[in-house]
């Protein structure tokens, strides 16, 4: 998961990087953060990020008005707005906000906004092209599994199945949702749909309880800490 903070008060970036470190440490989720102190250090960022925790009023711009440019790079960024200045809320109507963090900020606050993030990013909206030159808007939690093949790379759902033109190297920035992992170059998987699991191999849910998707060996240790970790567990006793 990738995260940034703008904020152009040291004290206010580093209080949401505890919380937000101390956050995904408890829920056993891979996080990087990144801290900008200028709204235009964050534009001229070529990175992309899943979550962004904006303050409204930095010192060189308007934190509106670097929220829209970060959504004209990329809709899929969760906005979380913190502010100590009420009276800017009205004009943040204009920008796709999940949440108002008040400052100064607190924990219980941070894991709330978080908890919210996470949710927008499950249940997000994604759009690919199918080979019959089809658009397909597909919730990303109803994608139960994706695979490359020789004649194209084909996304399962929970109640279809379509050949797209996107690339694997495109789809998985597409998929960053904590739910997914790649135990194999040729796929995606959405862990919420795995019945069964052993170290080389997964058996998925209904439909699809037919199928068995290898893990690649190399890939083997990383995925099986990913898939307790989103479990919850803790395998530090195997």
């Amino acid at each position: 998961m990738q995260i940034a903070i703008c904020d152009d008060i040291t004290e206010c970036r580093l209080s949401v990087k505890c919380y937000a470190e101390e956050y995904f440490k408890l829920h056993h989720l891979e996080c990087n953060i990144d801290e900008y102190k200028t709204g235009a250090d964050l534009i001229k960022s070529d990175k992309t990020y899943d979550i962004l925790f904006l303050d409204i009023k930095l010192g060189d711009l308007n934190g509106i008005a670097v929220a829209k440019e970060i959504q004209k790079k990329s809709n899929n960024t969760v906005i979380l707005v913190v502010t100590a200045y009420n009276q800017y809320l009205d004009d943040a109507m204009d920008i796709q906000v999940t949440r108002y963090i008040d400052k100064p900020v607190k924990q219980n606050r941070i894991f709330s906004a978080l908890d919210k993030a996470l949710s927008v990013i499950n249940e997000s909206v994604i759009t690919l092209h199918a080979k019959d030159s089809q658009v397909i808007r597909l919730k990303a939690s109803d994608i139960v599994y994706v695979e490359a093949k020789l004649r194209g790379v084909f996304i399962f759902t929970t109640e279809s199945s379509f050949v797209i033109k996107e690339t694997m190297k495109q789809l998985r920035p597409l998929l960053m949702a904590s739910c997914f992992a790649v135990p194999h170059n040729s796929y995606i998987v959405n862990m919420n749909y795995i019945m069964h699991f052993k170290r080389s191999e997964i058996a998925l849910a209904q439909p699809y309880q037919n199928i068995r998707i290898s893990v690649a060996s190399r890939k083997q240790p990383e995925f099986k800490k990913q898939f307790f970790n989103f479990l919850g567990g803790d395998i530090s006793h195997e």
